[in-house]
């Protein structure tokens, strides 16, 4: 069974980790996808997703998976290749090959975090709009704490990439 599992993860995941040589028949692979969908789309909040990826992948394959949405997720946001690779700890091959694989064909994982990233900007927009229309230092006692609550985490989103 812990066969099966691999090589169903294995085709998902690019070169993820070792698995079987024997190829598997492409109709049992394609029931092996649905079975894997209908088990990942049960999850009801994150704590439950983060359970099941917990006892379906190893802590190696959880850092490659989120180490390569990271890598895509730089890019999206404009970060340098080689700053990438030094934050991530991997080489700067690797993030070429994902920039070449995902960030420049406009995968489903490019789109899904581009439309993430307008969500976040409009949000960021309006708590921008309300802090101005209601923080008034100097007028209002405690004013002066939010303001300066207000900007440092202005600062902290143009710091983060």
């Amino acid at each position: 069974m812990n066969v099966l599992i691999n090589q169903l993860i294995g085709t998902f995941i690019i070169n993820m980790t070792r698995i079987s040589r024997r190829i598997l028949k492409e109709n049992l692979l394609l029931k092996l996808h649905s079975l894997f969908f209908e088990i990942m789309s049960q999850y009801s909040s994150k704590e439950s997703f983060l359970e099941l990826i917990d006892d379906i992948l190893s802590p190696t394959e959880k850092i490659m998976l989120t180490k390569r949405v990271a890598i895509i997720y730089l890019l999206i946001k404009g970060v340098d290749y080689r700053d990438i690779a030094n934050v991530l700890k991997v080489s700067t091959g690797t993030v070429v090959l994902y920039a070449a694989k995902f960030y420049k064909r406009d995968s489903k994982i490019v789109k899904m975090i581009k439309t993430m990233l307008k969500k976040e900007k409009f949000f960021n927009f309006l708590e921008d709009v309300f802090a101005d229309l209601s923080i008034q230092p100097g007028l209002k006692i405690g004013d002066w704490q939010r303001y300066w609550n207000h900007k440092r985490r202005q600062q902290e989103r143009k710091i983060l990439p």
